[in-house]
């Protein structure tokens, strides 16, 4: 898979690595994009069995789907900074606040957080089980994060307040 980066009129964007739509490739399965204030982009991916992916997109970058998952140390392939077992991640939505990158967990059950401002970021869960799936999180313009349940598509744990949306603080 690929991500594509336009124009709002559905053009590629400008300076797109290789004058086309695509601005990274070696996908399996992108759930979330977001940029940081230094104008990164972080990407959350699904992997097929073994890995689930938070990846720091580098633009022209071949993240290694489909001949690698998770690190593979290749010459031919970038390295996702944060991995994960699918049954602690199933990343989906992604955020970005402040330079700390917020991970909505679908199958994890949490809200992952990685600080890039730090030399050797390492992923901090917050909420473990505390509201079911998460699918998304979205950043307030408050800065306060608005994150989105999903339990009642027949793979989660229903409640009586299911689906809902969430207004939690950032963790910094």
């Amino acid at each position: 898979g690929k991500i594509l980066r336009l124009t709002p009129e559905g053009r590629p964007a400008p300076g797109n690595p290789f004058g086309t739509a695509v601005y990274s490739l070696g996908h399996r399965n992108v759930q979330g994009l977001a940029w940081d204030s230094a104008g990164t982009l972080w990407a959350s991916e699904f992997g097929q069995d073994t890995w689930d992916e938070l990846n720091r997109i580098q633009p022209g970058g071949d993240y290694g789907w489909p001949d690698h998952e998770g690190r593979a140390g290749a010459a031919d392939a970038i390295d996702p900074v944060v991995t994960w077992r699918p049954s602690e991640a199933s990343p989906s939505g992604i955020a970005i606040v402040d330079d700390v990158v917020y991970v909505a967990g679908l199958r994890g059950e949490r809200l992952w957080t990685l600080d890039t401002r730090s030399p050797d970021p390492q992923p901090q869960a917050a909420y473990a089980g505390e509201f079911g799936r998460l699918r998304d999180v979205v950043a307030a313009p408050n800065g306060t994060l608005w994150v989105l349940t999903n339990n009642t598509d027949g793979r989660g744990s229903p409640g009586s307040a299911d689906d809902r949306l969430l207004q939690l603080p950032p963790r910094r």
